[in-house]
Formats: structure tokens, C-alpha cells, sequence
């Protein structure tokens, strides 16, 4: 029982503290997506636009020139497209990692003991893999929120998607977004590890000078342990997230789509494909077109979703389940004596 509690709060501050980031976040959020699906020869872009396709070949300068085309609505929480679907999103797919995450590490813990190194890492790839399957078809719809050319409503780009290649449409990247459940896996790892090796140190100095043990970072701690940690972990993976964003932003008018077909076939193109159209069209450096927005955002969304996530979840076991935020001082102090 206190498992599942603790896995629900868990899982309960993620998805607040995603919510949190991605509104924050959101100019930078719809920018990066643009840039990672529009930038360069292969791009999935409907249109010939020249002085579009130049502002897409860096973050910041797509920034700029969303905001004097579009206007300031197109990229400001709650008004810019996309934005009820993306937060729906990030809270499902934070709480659902979350959630299993935890679950997976209760259960490791029970069965097998000590957590290694190795161990958070197949838990934590394992949860990511989880999430990602759950999460996405809401990561289909939000990026074609965010990149399609005729803006329509949540229901009207789910019902064009599914006109145009079926529940297909749904599960486009399926394969990508499998891989880059080792980007969840190198980031929790290292925020953990650190995590565990810090309040243990916070927590025997505690002890010495008879204070209270501490059972989660401070704002500050958590937020920059999430950015470095994610930081890290973007980086790594940026070439395969980008390769899953431009294989969920293709549609049948996309240039890179219709360059690939034969016979007149418009099958949405798979990861090996789309890699393929990439380096055929620009070479390696297609594979880091708009790193400097993903890891940036990445990392700063990371590092806000920690820092509320780490204090939302304390005050819940504080306010709500008295006698379990107790037991987690009590294990707190334990595992400083150990």
C-alpha cells in the first residue's frame, strides 16, 4: 500500500510540475518542434517558402520570425496552437513515467534489494518504454498542433490525421521513441545516483548537529541537478529525436515524404527511411539542426518539472499522508546510519 501511495504522489508531482515547465516553456517548446521538423533540404514542410525554410536553420532566429509573422498568440500559453493538447501530453506522459518508475523500483527493491547502477537504468528505460507507448499518440496530435499549416482545433487535426493515414497516424515514430527510452534512463540515473549520494551527505551532517533529516532536495537542488542531468541526456540523444520529430510532422504534402515515394505510394516513412532522407539531403549535419533549442528547452524544462516535483510531492506526504512522510523520515535517517 505505501508503495502505490508513494508511486501516485510521485507520479502526481511530475505531471503537475510538466504542466508547470511546458507553459512556461511553450514559445520555446513550439519553436524547437518547428525547427527539428522544418530545418534543412529534408524537411517535412508543405511549402516552398524561402524566408521560412532560412529562419528554420536555427532556433532562435525561428523564434523571431514566429513571433513578427504569426504574431505574439502563436507562441504564448494558453492562446498559441497546441498548447491544451501538449500539457495534456506532458502530464500523462510524466505521470505515467513516473508512476511505473517508482512501481518498478518498489517492486526491484522487494524482490532483488539494493538498486545498482545498472538496475536504475533497466528501471528506468523500462518505465520510459512504458510511457512511451502510452503517450504516443497524444505526441502525434500535439506535434501536428504545432507544425501544421491550416490551424484547426484538437478534435479537427485528430479527425484529419486519422482521414489521412488511418490509426497509422497515431503511431508514426513508434520505433525512435522506443530507443529514446534511454534518454529517461541516463537522466533519472544520473539525477538518482547524485540525488542519493547528496542527501545522504546533508542527512549525516544533520545527525551530527542533531537537526532534521532531509527526504528531498531543495527547489535550488532540484532544479539544477535536473538541468545538468537532462542536459546530458538531450545531448546524446539528439540525433534520434530528431529523426522521431520529423517522422510525426510528415503528412502526404510533406516535400520529404513525396521525394521518397514510388508508384505514387505516400506511406509515412519509418525511422530507417527519414534517417536515410536526412543525411542524403544534408549530410550529418541534418541530424543536429535545432540541438541548441531541444537541448536548451529540454534541459530547462527538466529542471523546472524537478523543482516543483521535488516540493509539490513533499507537501502532499506532508499534508495529506502524515504517517508515510514519518516512515520516509525514519528510512531517511536509517540509511544514514547504515
Amino acid at each position: 500500500m505505501d508503495a502505490s501511495i508513494e508511486g501516485f504522489v510521485k507520479a502526481l508531482g511530475g505531471g503537475v510540475g510538466a504542466l508547470f515547465s511546458t507553459t512556461t516553456l511553450y514559445p520555446l517548446e513550439v519553436t524547437k518542434t518547428k525547427v527539428q521538423a522544418f530545418a534543412g533540404k529534408a524537411s517535412t514542410d508543405e511549402d516552398d517558402d524561402a524566408e521560412k525554410h532560412k529562419a528554420m536553420a536555427n532556433t532562435f532566429h525561428a523564434l523571431s520570425y514566429t513571433w513578427h509573422k504569426e504574431g505574439p498568440w502563436a507562441l504564448l500559453a494558453p492562446w498559441a496552437p497546441g498548447w491544451s493538447s501538449t500539457c495534456v501530453d506532458q502530464f500523462v506522459f510524466n505521470f505515467v513515467y513516473y508512476y511505473f518508475y517508482e512501481s518498478f523500483m518498489a517492486l526491484w527493491r522487494s524482490v532483488i534489494g539494493r538498486v545498482t547502477y545498472r538496475a536504475n537504468m533497466l528501471i528506468a528505460t523500462s518505465a520510459g518504454a512504458v510511457m512511451q507507448l502510452t503517450t504516443l499518440p497524444l505526441q502525434n496530435h500535439s506535434t501536428r498542433m504545432q507544425t501544421q499549416t491550416v490551424q484547426r482545433g484538437n478534435l479537427a487535426t485528430a479527425v484529419a490525421m486519422y482521414q489521412e493515414d488511418g490509426l497509422g497516424a497515431f503511431y508514426k515514430g513508434l520505433l525512435p521513441c522506443l530507443l529514446l527510452s534511454v534518454n529517461a534512463s541516463i537522466q533519472d540515473t544520473i539525477y538518482d545516483t547524485i540525488k542519493e549520494i547528496w542527501l545522504r551527505r546533508v542527512n549525516l551532517s544533520a545527525k551530527q548537529h542533531q537537526a532534521q533529516v532531509r527526504i528531498g532536495l531543495t527547489a535550488g537542488q532540484a532544479f539544477w541537478l535536473g538541468l545538468g542531468s537532462k542536459l546530458i541526456a538531450s545531448t546524446v540523444c539528439y540525433p534520434l529525436t530528431r529523426v522521431k520529430q520529423m517522422c510525426q510532422a510528415q503528412t502526404k504534402r510533406s516535400k520529404t515524404r513525396q521525394g521518397a515515394t514510388k508508384d505514387g505510394e505516400v506511406a509515412p516513412l519509418n525511422m530507417f527511411q527519414m534517417a536515410m532522407q536526412v543525411y542524403k539531403a544534408d549530410g550529418l549535419q541534418g541530424f543536429v539542426y535545432g540541438i541548441e533549442g531541444q537541448v536548451f528547452n529540454a534541459s530547462l524544462k527538466a529542471a523546472l518539472n524537478r523543482m516543483v516535483k521535488e516540493r509539490i510531492q513533499v507537501l502532499i506526504f506532508f499534508l495529506l499522508f502524515p504517517q508515510r512522510f514519518r516512515k520516509m523520515r525514519e528510512a531517511a535517517l536509517a540509511q544514514v546510519q547504515q
